[in-house]
């Protein structure tokens, strides 16, 4: 493809003004126009970059601004405005760019540079190009500022010549700003940047000019590009108004103004670098080095040597062992095999994959590390999460992953595109402990982009579990240290409308043994990676500042005392709380997630197809005003009258169809009810608001919220609900919802009455949240008939049993209901309530409860359960 610039002619500058050997020309001569076509055609602007240049452009002069020199990056991006229609530079300081004309142009400027020399002489073209950047910029065009010049060569000049050098590079900066200073020249600075490879780079430096880490020379430039072209990106900075930061700064003095400038543009430079390039990748020998050198681990060693009588060499020799089985070893090389191999996994798999929110994660990279905390679904998790990053030229996370998935030969694979592995308990192993907190303290003052799982498993229940605060614990730790000023956790929602593991996880939540991980596994697998899936959605939350978060709390851990241990224990339960929080309200409303709940909250097995499409239409509405979004293909589906779910779902065998003479009946097996519970929960958290108001009704409005909050407070451990301010603005909202729509009606008593036509929406919220409050009454009525006193196992056998026989009276519809993971955040939330007590850990093998001291209120709470259940 030629590429032509419309009307670039009369848009050339005056050659008073422009530099006719470095300006930026509106034709290329024939080579650099072929490889230019060859290696540029695929690279373009972002659309709202061109807007904003274009913007820019009009308001005054633009100086464009690189950290190295480079003749290629300059002809990319001449290239580039060309293409766009941006405005040509006229200049740029440290490099020659003529011979990129035409032959006829480049031989002609030849000639006069010779004739001007002869004349002239050297010293005269250096003072006319010392004052060419100020003629730029007060005309108002553009022209390129490359902060370092230097290349191999300019190591050999001498120390008077490097400093002469240093002080030429600064003077083009300071003609900039002596025209803002004293003209009031209108100008602004636009960082940019290339980046030539994807993927953090290691601490070897022949890889690093490889991986276009390092820029000696124009030579060694072109050899990186054509080693990486195709995983090149251009990212363009936040534009600097260089005339209101000079008057900000006015009585500072031009020489001080200069010097801010350049600092602030390297500054800048680095940030838009940080989440491409990340931190260069130790070796492992230094990681071994600063890991085992650090206090605790040597205490650990010391420790371990004198309790196992064993020499302090040996238990070092374990200690490397133990370090190399966790320690990730990325690798540029396998992340881009792996690259392929993912694209082209997800492009067979997935209908469409849906990415949201990405670009606050960036900007938050810019400025300090990640902590990326996404839900956990599916093995496809991590996978994807690291996919997204490196097709955007990110660096991927080192993730967190369980020393299960290590086995041969994925376990190598994994650790080399990034995995760190860990086991499932550290219990009784202070070596293995120490080692590990320092492991992760380093990767987080390295400013490594890290990602773990906060529920520590898959969820089996398509809800989110309740938060493992090992992990977020040594990450909180690690920056009280302070190793680093601030640190962003993310936190991060995965929705699948189809999950590939489906089968196997509902098997689990039946009770079926885990499989373990293996080569065999992965060989059977293959199968299901041919179905397809549907729409995946990765949608970013807003990064959580731990500075901020943490506050005045940083003190308690770095404590040792038996009150700092409490206090740490109850700020990171605060935080592990809110992330779950947030990673709910992230949920996206996807196609089998709306349709599961409309089907679940039937009577029967079966709807009718015209009785489908209304109740999937409302709960639509409500999700987004609750602030749900709806995934792309759901959003265009409802256009269809859900032909498109209904497709996904009987190819999924999760649906039948079946006609009569009225027309067409859609129904499930109740073997698959469970599998459709699991998509349902995915949007429970944020339908229990609304679901909990309906079962509140026939009060006075001030009542139905209480109560409305006393049933949220009881399922917490479920849906982690908003806090009080954000949970009545839902409130607020979700009952003028039910007034407009015509729900609910206000007696001339003030009390909030559900009309008769109301029934059949309000029946369809209460029946989401109904198997959650069945299970726990369930579960309260199981520590009732133990007298409070029992093993936390046999509380759970006799929950399932209660709702087994209710099923059996006709007591219950919700089969469920029976769900161990329910029973255990019941048992959970009695001893949180002081209802029980324990005295170790409730979800340790083998625990036991006993009654607490408000054992009591126990029946009390059972009864208003009851009550909410008997209504309607």
């Amino acid at each position: 493809m030629r590429v032509e610039e419309p009307g670039a002619a009369k848009r050339a500058p005056p050659a008073a003004v422009g530099d006719p050997y470095t300006q930026m020309t509106p034709r290329f001569g024939r080579l650099a126009r072929a490889f230019a076509e060859r290696f540029f055609a695929n690279f373009r602007f972002e659309a709202s970059d061109v807007e904003r240049l274009r913007e820019l452009e009009q308001r005054g002069a633009v100086v464009y601004v690189m950290r190295y020199s480079s003749r290629l990056d300059y002809f990319l991006f001449n290239w580039l405005f060309l293409g766009s229609g941006i405005r040509l530079s006229v200049f740029a300081n440290g490099i020659r760019f003529f011979y990129y004309r035409p032959v006829g142009e480049a031989l002609g400027l030849v000639a006069r540079r010779i004739g001007e020399m002869l004349s002239a002489g050297l010293l005269i073209r250096r003072r006319r190009a010392t004052g060419r950047a100020r003629a730029v910029v007060s005309t108002g065009q553009s022209m390129f500022l490359f902060l370092r010049t230097d290349k191999i060569r300019s190591r050999l000049l001498t120390r008077r010549g490097a400093v002469r050098t240093g002080h030429s590079e600064l003077d083009h900066l300071r003609e900039v700003v002596d025209a803002c200073f004293e003209d009031s020249t209108q100008v602004f600075l636009v960082p940019l940047v290339l980046f030539w490879r994807r993927g953090a780079r290691p601490q070897r430096r022949m890889l690093n000019v490889l991986y276009g880490a390092a820029r000696p020379t124009d030579s060694w430039k072109v050899l990186s590009f054509l080693w990486n072209y195709r995983g090149m990106a251009v990212s363009v900075g936040t534009p600097i108004d260089l005339a209101e930061f000079v008057t900000e700064r006015r009585a500072e003095g031009a020489v001080r103004i200069v010097r801010s400038v350049r600092r602030v543009l390297l500054i800048f430079l680095r940030r838009e670098e940080r989440p491409v390039e990340g931190t260069p990748l130790p070796t492992l020998l230094r990681t071994e080095e600063v890991v085992l050198r650090e206090a605790g681990v040597r205490e650990a060693i010391d420790e371990t040597a004198a309790t196992t009588r064993r020499s302090v060499g040996r238990v070092e020799a374990r200690a490397r062992r133990i370090l190399r089985r966790i320690a990730a070893y990325p690798s540029p090389l396998v992340l881009a095999i792996l690259d392929l191999g993912v694209s082209r996994i997800f492009s067979r798999l997935f209908e469409k994959i849906e990415i949201h929110g990405i670009e606050r994660v960036i900007q938050a990279a810019k400025h300090h590390p990640l902590v990326l905390v996404p839900s956990h679904r599916s093995h496809f998790d991590y996978l994807m999460l690291s996919w997204v990053f490196y097709e955007r030229h990110l660096v991927p996370p080192l993730v967190a992953a369980g020393e299960n998935l290590s086995f041969w030969p994925l376990g190598a694979i994994f650790r080399r595109g990034g995995a760190f592995f860990l086991r499932r308990s550290f219990e009784g192993d202070r070596l293995y402990s120490s080692i590990f907190r320092s492991y992760v303290q380093q990767l987080l003052k390295d400013g490594v982009t890290q990602e773990f799982f906060i529920e520590g498993t898959r969820s089996r229940t398509g809800k989110t579990l309740p938060p493992r605060l090992g992990m977020l614990g040594m990450i909180l730790q690690a920056y009280a240290r302070g190793v680093r000023r601030d640190a962003y956790i993310v936190p991060i929602h995965f929705t699948y409308e189809r999950l590939v593991e489906e089968r196997s996880m509902t098997d689990e939540r039946r009770g079926a043994s885990k499989a373990r991980e293996s080569l065999l596994g992965l060989f059977r697998a293959r199968k299901l990676l041919a179905q397809r899936s549907g729409t995946a959605v990765v949608r970013f939350g807003e990064p959580i500042s731990l500075a901020d978060t943490i506050g005045s709390d940083r003190a308690v851990f770095v404590g040792s005392d038996a009150s700092d241990a409490l206090a740490r224990r109850r700020v990171t339960e605060r935080l592990g709380t809110l992330i779950c929080r947030r990673i709910n309200q992230l949920a996206t409303a996807g196609r089998t997630q709306v349709v599961a709940a409309v089907l679940l909250a039937a009577p029967g097995r079966g709807i009718r197809r015209e009785d489908l499409i209304p109740p999937v239409r409302e709960l639509c509405e409500l999700l987004a005003l609750l602030g749900v979004e709806l995934s792309q293909t759901l959003a265009e589906d409802l256009q269809q009258d859900l032909a498109g779910s209904l497709l996904l779902l009987e190819g999924a065998g999760l649906i039948h169809r079946t006609r009569d003479r009225e027309g067409e009946i859609i129904h499930f097996e109740e073997v698959d009810r469970d599998v459709l519970d699991y998509y349902r929960q995915g949007l429970t958290p944020v339908l229990a608001l609304p679901s909990t108001l309906a079962l509140a009704l026939s009060r006075e409005e001030k009542e139905v919220r209480d109560r409305a909050s006393e049933w949220l407070e009881l399922l917490r451990l479920e849906y982690f609900p908003p806090e009080t301010a954000e949970r009545e603005a839902s409130f607020a909202a979700a009952l003028e919802h039910f007034r407009e729509r015509g729900w609910i009606e206000e007696s001339n008593d003030g009390v909030l009455l559900p009309v008769r036509d109301g029934w059949r929406w309000l029946d369809l919220l209460t029946a989401q949240v109904r198997p959650a409050l069945r299970a726990y009454e369930a579960t309260f009525e199981a520590v009732e008939m133990a007298h409070g006193t029992a093993g936390r196992d046999a509380i759970l056998a006799s929950a399932h049993q209660v709702v087994q026989r209710s099923l059996l009276l006709g007591e219950t519809r919700f089969p469920e209901a029976s769900n161990r993971s329910t029973f255990s955040n019941a048992v959970d939330w009695l001893v949180l309530e002081g209802m029980l007590e324990v005295d170790e850990e409730t979800r340790q093998p083998g625990a036991r409860v006993r009654p607490g001291p408000r054992w009591g209120q126990l029946s009390v709470t059972r009864e208003r359960v009851a009550e909410a259940l008997r209504t309607r």
